[in-house]
């Protein structure tokens, strides 16, 4: 599913929040436009999708409408840009719909700038919250703004945020059962947290873990791991922990480490960083088993 298609059933379930413009393969966008669609001063940010569900692909983030125009009348002729104003993500949510099970891994900051952050986990089943947190302090999160650009903070998931994300769930549990029978299978969603928006839905993932992963105890427990800290480091036999740190962008890293991965035989590794992260979802459709990894 394309990201344009992706917003079309969010929207058709009354799940899109943000207002988005979407442009199919653009070569003559104007700034006049997107001022009279956005606000003259307001900052943009410019995503881009394909015909089908691709990641990874160009963006720009905090652009004024003249700089946003000229970089979509230069994307390539199979992109469509989807354009929405510009609000500080204060945190990230990564959510699994499944029949009778809802499950969102959230992070402070922009998740896609760092696989590293080990995420808060929710589970909801009906009335039952069982909730998942680390056991350490605050995190190294990544945030943004057009004043400062890129920027990194100590930060964690607050209890607001946690009664957000599940008061935002509960109140949408018709909506994404609706979205679930009109795919036919269990989807991810991807989820920003900002102050004028509230809780925005971005994306539809394609593939979610199956539900039994979050069931827990039904793998036999690791008496050694062997901890795996950078991309660049030689890959060792037998299980694995993942804690590396690939920003969204740097795929050309990404793709060469789970190459790397592959090659040296793994069929399985631990996450700390969960197993909705865009890393885990890299790993899965590489075919290598991804599980949970706490403390």
């Amino acid at each position: 599913m394309s990201k344009a298609e992706a917003l079309t059933v969010l929207e058709n379930h009354g799940l899109l929040r943000m207002p988005v413009e979407v442009f199919r393969y653009p070569t003559s966008v104007t700034s006049r436009q997107l001022q009279q669609l956005f606000g003259g001063d307001t900052h943009l940010v410019v995503r881009t999708g394909a015909d089908s569900e691709e990641r990874n692909l160009p963006r720009r983030v905090g652009v004024a409408a003249e700089a946003a125009a000229e970089w979509i009348n230069v994307l390539p002729s199979t992109l469509s840009a989807l354009v929405q104003p510009y609000e500080q993500v204060l945190f990230s949510v990564e959510l699994a719909a499944y029949e009778d099970l809802h499950v969102a891994e959230v992070v402070p900051g922009i998740w896609e700038l760092d696989n590293r952050l080990a995420p808060l986990v929710l589970q909801i089943r009906g009335d039952r919250v069982d909730l998942t947190a680390t056991d350490g302090g605050p995190q190294r999160a990544r945030f943004h703004d057009p004043q400062h650009g890129l920027y990194e903070r100590p930060a964690r998931v607050d209890d607001w945020q946690i009664a957000t994300v599940t008061e935002w769930i509960r109140h949408h549990h018709r909506a994404l059962a609706a979205v679930r029978s009109d795919l036919g299978h269990p989807f991810g969603l991807k989820l920003h947290y900002s102050a004028r928006f509230g809780l925005s839905p971005q994306n539809l993932r394609g593939t979610v873990p199956d539900a039994d992963t979050w069931h827990g105890g039904d793998h036999p427990s690791i008496v050694e791991t062997t901890v795996v800290s950078s991309t660049n480091e030689p890959i060792p036999t037998g299980p694995k922990l993942l804690d590396v740190s690939i920003a969204r962008e740097d795929h050309a890293t990404l793709t060469t480490f789970i190459h790397r991965l592959r090659e040296a035989g793994t069929r399985e590794v631990f996450l700390r960083s969960g197993v909705l992260s865009h890393l885990a979802i890299n790993l899965r459709e590489a075919g290598i088993t991804v599980r949970n990894a706490h403390g």
